[in-house]
């Protein structure tokens, strides 16, 4: 249902109402009129109590917040308005003769109390919601077998607990007090600034079996967001929150919904009013969470006395919700009574208030609201157009979406813009031309991402500029590359580095050139020569070890070790719209040892040869249904679903091939997955094997080297407790599991519930084998804690537990080696293979997330 309410007030007021009284002449007692809105999402608030603190008269809101109440016949009285969730208002009023007084007030706090009483032994809130329960599968607008509508989003940014004393007091501000003219000054607590504004308007399409989802954005108002990947995330793809089901997703948590088939198990309910609403009689259902510390919500609903089916309802976050950074969040869903009295999705609103600073300091309040136009259920049309998807779910933008003039929106969107609304544009036009605001970006870019643009080029990561190893002792690094003023579809990248200590130039360039349009092809190319610093195979996406803070954290006692790589990567890639691609690809790489990894004379098995060079051919498949992607200049960032992602790899070495010593075939396949377990938090997992097959021994670099971990910092991808190239394998089977708890087993200690903290633990396994052939050639001695062994068909597993969420930021694992025990030749003293690596481990790691 959409609410109207007068211009001035949808601009400026969160939780707040106008007053407006007339008092006769004869000094009769005249009428008290206004509204209710609700300061935080800006919605008018039905079926509030207002009353008079001394007269004792009161009245109600209305369905859509207004009222109308006799003034008191006291000369000074009190208004005091009370609604669910929040403290109540109090008001002081003198009553005029004045024939019209209008007063606003301002209703915002949350009330600190989380529970609702129940004083009858007989619960007629808990009756309501067991018949709501009950009728769920009638009344849930997703029951039908599809159903399209014209959906228009829009989101709004702003700053809040904006002063003028802040700007003023803050050298860095001053260049913005212009700003300051856009703050609402209606609202008598706490202001807030507009700064950011977008805008989509789209045609949606959906169906249950098969699952298919298909959103054509066919206008966009995207001002200062120009990459057209970004704005498949404007529109209303997985946004929607559905309350009918037991469990949805905010910020990417799970809370159990209030209507959930096991509310009562965490909800204490309470039926209030009855109200007719249009002539249909409505229930007024109040529900709190039981316990402390879950994910769960407060609110209310109206419910249809005669379906059971839900009118509006209002979510709050608990106060004690483990969801970080965010202060508020706030839902408001309501829906539309159809004519054939099924219920369909009428308009839905989220204000999220983010507190990265605390609660008192600067923050920010994003507000998204949707608006449902043309429902059509259970229609030929969609399956139609939903036929033309190449993916289950697809965002299609149309070519001129970002074109629509100002008369366009004027016509086309849904409700009108607010005040505050048509302020954030004009605002967005002044604040780009300020140098400030300029130089402050690129700052903050600079910090943060570790470049910095320099028109058609740019330089960094600042923090690869200088950094230190056992090998280079200083090693100095500079990097260039273009950006997208030079071109939108080549990218050019290269560096140069100096190691002090060996005294070598070191170096790479490669260059990525997209074909233009959603054609999904990539052409690449690079050199590279250079230390491997840590890189694992076919990964260039890997944190390297040359920056300025690797040294500072590595486990003590661990000779670094190293290969020089020159390496030759050709590679085309094709990705079809469905998410499945195909890489073929060359390699060409020189290899280079140094101590403590045997010598690279060792490893030769021909008796011409002088030097370890390999070529390859290659073929990579991979599929990653549900996967959305938006592209940046230096890479795609990839957002999984919730589906497996496959993927599987073939290289051929063929001897002779630009000067390859080796003949081999290897293949290698993976699946990944990350999905949540209802109420029992998240769990990831990725199986992966490999086998190389060749007749001749192979040097270790072209074997499989099981990633190990010689840094503090904890790395999923990793065994944290190997050293690098301690063991190797030609075959190999390997699974990762980590489950996150959240708080789950947290909250059941009564004094934990109001920490932060979330809880996880995870098995890390990997069985391998080495050919006889391959285990002369690499593994040379017995005693050397730093060359290779083999795995010998045994299992090595690390077993980890650990906290995460400390503080908002850290992580800690505590890990567990369990390795297989090394092969001691007859009469040889067995204190030679002790092995010195440590069987437990705790190690930190930082994580930003909600």
């Amino acid at each position: 249902m959409s609410i109207t309410v007068p211009q001035f007030l949808k601009a400026f007021l969160c939780t707040s109402f106008l007053l407006g009284c007339t008092l006769t002449q004869g000094q009769q007692r005249g009428n008290l009129r206004g509204i209710v809105i609700n300061d935080f999402t800006k919605e008018s608030v039905p079926f509030a109590s207002i009353y008079w603190k001394r007269a004792g008269a009161g009245t109600t809101t209305d369905s859509v917040g207004q009222f109308t109440l006799r003034l008191s016949h006291h000369p000074i009285d009190t208004l005091v308005v009370s609604y669910v969730g929040f403290a109540d208002v109090y008001k002081r009023v003198s009553n005029t003769f004045k024939d019209t007084a209008q007063m606003i007030l301002v209703m915002r706090e949350l009330k600190l109390a989380n529970t609702v009483e129940v004083k009858s032994k007989f619960n007629k809130g808990l009756r309501w919601w067991k018949a709501i329960v009950t009728n769920k599968r009638r009344n849930n607008p997703y029951k039908y077998e599809n159903y399209a509508y014209e959906l228009y989003n829009k989101m709004e940014l702003d700053i809040n607990n904006v002063s003028r004393k802040y700007f003023t007091d803050k050298k860095l501000l001053k260049p913005f007090l212009f700003l300051l003219d856009n703050i609402d000054s209606v609202s008598d607590q706490k202001p807030f600034l507009p700064v950011y504004m977008t805008e989509a308007l789209s045609d949606y399409y959906y169906s249950v079996s098969p699952h298919r989802v298909r959103e054509e954005i066919k206008a966009a108002k995207t001002d200062g967001m120009k990459n057209e990947s970004m704005l498949q995330f404007i529109g209303g793809m997985n946004q929607k929150i559905n309350v009918y089901e037991n469990y949805t997703n905010a910020l990417g948590k799970e809370f159990i919904s209030p209507l959930s088939d096991v509310g009562d198990k965490y909800y204490n309910y309470k039926g209030a009013d009855t109200q007719y609403i249009g002539g249909q009689r409505y229930l007024h259902l109040l529900f709190t969470p039981k316990r402390e510390g879950e994910n769960t919500f407060s609110g209310d609903c109206w419910i249809h006395g005669g379906n059971w089916g839900i009118y509006k309802i209002n979510l709050n976050i608990s106060s004690t919700a483990n969801i970080n950074y965010v202060n508020r969040l706030s839902i408001v869903q309501e829906f539309a009574l159809r004519a054939d009295s099924a219920w369909m999705f009428a308009k839905d609103k989220a204000v999220i208030d983010f507190t990265p600073f605390g609660k008192e300091k600067l923050s920010f309040i994003a507000r998204r609201t949707s608006t449902y136009r043309n429902v059509r259920v259970n229609d030929s049309t969609i399956e139609r157009k939903l036929a033309a998807n190449n993916q289950k779910e697809e965002v299609v933008v149309a070519e001129n979406a970002r074109g629509k003039d100002g008369n366009f929106w004027e016509e086309q969107r849904h409700e009108e813009l607010s005040t505050n609304e048509k302020k954030v544009y004009r605002m967005m036009d002044t604040i780009k031309t300020v140098p400030a605001f300029i130089r402050y970006t690129k700052a903050i870019t600079f910090i943060f991402d570790g470049h910095k643009k320099l028109g058609a080029v740019e330089i960094g990561p600042w923090f690869k500029w200088i950094s230190g190893n056992q090998l280079e002792k200083i090693r100095l690094r500079f990097d260039l590359g273009t950006t997208e003023q030079f071109s939108k579809y080549l990218r050019l990248h290269g560096y140069l580095a100096y190691g002090f200590k060996d005294g070598r130039w070191k170096g790479r360039g490669d260059a990525t050139f997209k074909l233009a349009g959603d054609h999904g092809i990539t052409l690449f190319g690079s050199y590279t020569h250079d230390l491997d610093n840590g890189r694992t195979r076919y990964n260039d996406e890997d944190i390297t070890t040359d920056n300025i803070f690797s040294q500072l954290i590595r486990r003590q006692g661990i000779r670094q070790k190293f290969l020089g790589v020159e390496e030759v990567k050709l590679a085309f890639t094709k990705e079809w719209k469905n998410k499945f691609s195909v890489q073929p690809f060359l390699t060409r790489t020189a290899y280079e040892t140094f101590n403590p990894l045997p010598t690279t004379r060792s490893l030769l098995n021909h008796t011409s040869q002088k030097h370890i060079v390999n070529s390859e051919l290659g073929l990579r498949l991979r599929y990653a249904p549900g996967e959305r992607t938006f592209a940046r200049h230096r890479k795609e960032i990839r957002l999984k679903s919730n589906m497996p992602v496959f993927e599987a790899r073939t290289a051929w070495s063929i001897e002779n091939l630009f000067g390859s010593n080796y003949q081999y075939l290897r293949i290698g396949a993976n699946i990944t997955q990350n999905a949540r377990i209802p109420r029992w938090g998240k769990l990831n997992y990725m199986v992966y094997g490999g086998q190389i097959f060749s007749k001749e021994a192979l040097p270790f670099m072209v074997l499989e080297i099981h990633p190990g971990n010689e840094i503090y910092y904890y790395n999923k991808q990793s065994f944290n407790l190997m050293n690098r190239f301690e063991y190797i394998s030609d075959k190999f089977v390997g699974i990762t599991v980590e489950h996150n708890l959240e708080k789950k087993l947290i909250n059941l200690l009564p004094f934990m519930r109001k920490t932060n903290m979330r809880q996880f633990w995870n098995v890390k396994s990997v069985w391998g084998n080495l050919s006889n052939q391959n285990r002369l050639l690499n593994i040379q001695d017995y005693y050397y804690e730093y060359r290779m062994r083999s795995l010998r068909g045994g299992l090595y597993t690390e077993v980890g537990t650990g906290f995460e969420n400390i503080f908002k930021l850290l992580r800690i694992d505590l890990v567990w080696r369990f390795a297989p025990l090394r092969n001691i030749p007859t009469g040889m003293n067995p204190a030679l293979f002790k092995s010195r690596t440590n069987d437990f481990g705790i190690f930190g790691s930082v994580r930003f997330q909600f």
